[in-house]
């Protein structure tokens, strides 16, 4: 009897603990936006939580939620004298505590409460007044087509089109990928992508830098504050998470594109530094030897890490870094498949890339802080390839690359709270640049390969910026500034102004407008082209974009909003061939270009944005976004042209749903879809006649065949996304499945010359991406 009761109790027992609700921490710090002042004795609790899970923060504005239950939590942070700051959408998982980093921005008396939040019309940067975007990295998982890469996510937004299914680049409002600015932590890197800049200039395969690591950043699409320099067209602002420092966590992921793994935690136990550190191998290597030798298979990897490292009175110090290595072999088919040149190559293609820099931030008083960086980043491309002769197979080589750069940067910024009116951040960037570039590629069938573009040397880009937010009225911004930049190579200066001006209607309604004038340095290979022995280019002058923006926010309730933006961008100083329709405007992978270029082009972007979003709630989202717009460019012959990149239109239509599952709610699973469509890219036209004779393709326009004129096919991209999330005391896992291009919709890839019919033939691939993966965190 007493052993049966034994039994029935520890029965009983132990169904309670395995079905209790799991439980987490979320901890962080409160600062004061402008000084980085840490604020105590904040209220910080989880809202519609019963009873109330709350705390203060500390002397230090640290605080701590234990015994949070893991799912979606909203958290909201107050305090007297200040706008209240809700976060929103935290999914809290039983195998990684919640770290946070919350900048309270101080309050107008003359207003009732303003409640601010971290949702996605919202970016970190206070001093963007608008097209500026908030994203996390958790959305890169949740939201269909993002396959867990930030670039690919981007493409969801208003004013933004991708040049391909097989590619990340960005192309915002008609212009060229190209002119993103790329920062982490602060400081320009080289396009961050692995196999950056081959299919398309600005953009690669996927992003190098993990979602395990990254942080909540932030992304513009125009007009964008003064600190932003070298940059024509869009800024991709990456933050990167900082570790726990409070105890060591794990987490290891495997899928179809990628295995990796990632540790953080403290350098010591009760110490405040941290690190954290992730480290990705490409799939389709680990595979490779069970793979034909001509299967052409894409081999990456790369590693990523921060280390944080706080001191009591001399401020707090960040090393960082990425870095990445990708490499694809392609073998000649056996010479009865051929139908392309392509096919009877052999050719080694190897990229690297890396940054790293030491930051050191420190208050200055009580309304000064100071921040300094000294980085070092640099890439490179090497490239052979061989070609076989057609009669008798012998093997001669065909084209060599090498374009490495590099830069050594000191860049610092110090901001000033003068007052709650009126905030300054004013610095300087300078950066020494390095670089080794050798281009070549043989003419025609059998002769050696020629320079196209030699260069080698030492040069330097140096910016300095300054820029202030005024609160003119308690309802009325104004964000003024100016960047000067100066490219050393040829001594091309630009002068800058930017301003932005926002009225609040009240705290659901908005109107803003905003000017920019924005510059980028080209490509380095492109300055180094070699022409009859001598190098044309090298004196081009900076192209000049200056944006035009009116925006209007509106939001409808809690949950959703409405945004429209128009715009207008006007081009000068582009560089365009002096008697041709070319123009690096149009550039995608150029990178056996070689023609002479003169700052004599113009152009103009012009149309309007449309944003219709219910941020997450009761488990259900959706984002519509459409663009309507139209890029053109001139040449000095006056003949105005469709850009590249002038689609028309894009549209987005993305939602999903989640559901709270399993025993005491603990689990997740979610839904997802996405239909990206969008206007064809434009078509280079081919000469026929010269393609025929030469037996190779030649583009250039001919007699009623103008370049851009006409379009390829519309590409409606449909995509899916499911995961379930599954938490356990001690860990969680995730499953997921995630397919970029269910429908496999055709796209044109290239023109080739037919060896066997004599014929121009297109080549149009379905690229169809699928990701299948599972995650541990523990």
């Amino acid at each position: 009897m007493n052993k049966a009761l034994f039994l029935i109790f520890f029965a009983v027992v132990s169904a309670n603990t395995l079905s209790q609700t799991i439980k987490q921490t979320i901890r962080g710090q409160v600062l004061d936006q402008s000084t980085q002042e840490p604020l105590p004795f904040c209220t910080v609790f989880i809202e519609d939580s019963d009873p109330v899970l709350g705390t203060t923060t500390n002397d230090s504005g640290f605080f701590e939620l234990l015994n949070v239950p893991v799912g979606r939590r909203v958290l909201r942070v107050s305090m007297v004298g200040y706008e209240s700051y809700i976060v929103n959408e935290i999914i809290v998982s039983s195998g990684r505590e919640i770290n946070l980093q919350i900048d309270l921005r101080p309050s107008s008396s003359e207003l009732d409460e303003v409640v601010v939040s971290t949702r996605k019309d919202n970016p970190q940067n206070s001093m963007v007044t608008l097209s500026g975007r908030q994203f996390t990295v958790e959305e890169t998982e949740r939201y269909a087509g993002g396959l867990n890469d930030p670039a690919r996510l981007a493409s969801s937004f208003a004013g933004v089109a991708t040049p391909s299914v097989g590619s990340n680049g960005i192309s915002v409002r008609g212009n060229n990928p190209n002119g993103l600015l790329w920062q982490i932590e602060g400081v320009e890197v080289p396009n961050p992508n692995h196999f950056a800049n081959l299919s398309v200039a600005g953009g690669g395969m996927l992003t190098a830098i993990s979602n395990q690591i990254m942080g909540n950043s932030d992304f513009y699409t125009g007009a964008f504050p003064a600190e932003y320099g070298n940059a024509s067209s869009g800024v991709f602002d990456i933050h990167l998470r900082t570790g726990n420092s409070k105890k060591r966590e794990y987490t290891f992921q495997a899928g179809i594109l990628g295995v990796d793994f990632a540790t953080e935690g403290p350098f010591k136990k009760g110490g405040e530094a941290s690190y954290i550190m992730n480290y990705r191998y490409s799939t389709m290597a680990l595979v490779s030897p069970l793979l034909p030798d001509n299967a052409g298979v894409l081999k990456y990897q790369d590693l990523t890490f921060k280390s944080v490292f706080p001191t009591q009175n001399s401020g707090t110090f960040t090393f960082w870094g990425i870095g990445a290595y990708d490499g694809v072999d392609m073998v000649a088919a056996d010479s009865v498949d051929w139908k392309a040149d392509f096919d009877r190559e052999n050719s080694s293609t190897s990229l690297y890339l890396y940054a790293t820099g030491l930051s050191h931030q420190l208050r200055l008083g009580s309304r000064t802080f100071l921040r300094t960086a000294v980085s070092t980043s640099g890439d490179g491309l090497s490239h052979s390839e061989t070609r076989l002769g057609i009669a008798d197979l012998q093997e001669s080589p065909y084209s060599k690359v090498k374009n490495h750069s590099g830069r050594m940067s000191l860049q610092s910024r110090i901001q000033h709270h003068f007052s709650d009116m009126h905030v300054n951040r004013t610095g300087f960037r300078y950066s020494y640049m390095y670089y080794n570039v050798g281009i070549e590629k043989a003419p025609s069938e059998g002769a050696s390969p020629v320079p196209l573009a030699d260069g080698k040397g030492e040069s330097g880009l140096f910016q300095v910026y300054s820029q202030s937010t005024y609160r003119v009225l308690p309802n009325l911004e104004l964000n003024m500034g100016i960047n000067t930049q100066l490219l050393l190579l040829n001594n091309s200066f630009s002068v800058e102004p930017r301003v932005g001006i926002k009225y609040h209607f009240n705290e659901n309604q908005s109107l803003a407008a905003a000017y920019g004038v924005h510059s980028r340095v080209e490509q380095l290979p492109l300055y180094f082209v070699v022409i009859d022995g001598e190098q044309p280019n090298k004196e081009l002058d900076l192209m000049k974009n200056e944006h035009f923006i009116l925006s209007w926010n509106m939001r409808l309730s809690p949950y959703l909003r409405l945004g429209i933006e128009p715009y207008y961008q006007r081009l000068t100083n582009v560089p365009v061939s002096p008697d041709g329709y070319l123009s690096s405007v149009n550039f995608m992978d150029e990178i056996f270009f070689n023609d002479h270029l003169v700052n004599e082009g113009t152009g103009r972007n012009m149309g309007v944005d449309f944003t219709f979003e219910q941020f997450l709630n009761r488990g259900f989202y959706y984002l519509f976004t459409s663009s309507l717009f139209d890029s053109k460019y001139k040449t000095p012959d006056g003949v105005e042209r469709n850009t590249r990149f002038n689609r028309n239109y894009v549209f987005n239509l993305l939602a999903g749903k989640e559901w709270v599952v399993g025993r005491d709610n603990n689990n997740l699973l979610s839904a997802g879809f996405r239909l990206n469509y969008m206007g064809g890219l434009r078509k280079e036209p081919v000469n026929m006649g010269e393609s025929l004779a030469l037996g190779e393709v030649v583009y250039g326009e001919t007699p009623g065949n103008l370049a851009f004129e006409n379009q390829h096919s519309d590409q409606p991209i449909f995509s899916v996304s499911f995961s379930y999330r599954k938490n356990r005391p001690r860990y969680s896992s995730v499953w997921s499945l995630q397919i970029l291009n269910v429908l496999a919709t055709q796209e044109f890839n290239s023109h080739y010359y037919h060896l066997k019919d004599g014929t121009i033939e297109s080549r149009y691939e379905g690229i169809l991406i699928p990701n299948i993966g599972y995650r541990i965190e523990f």
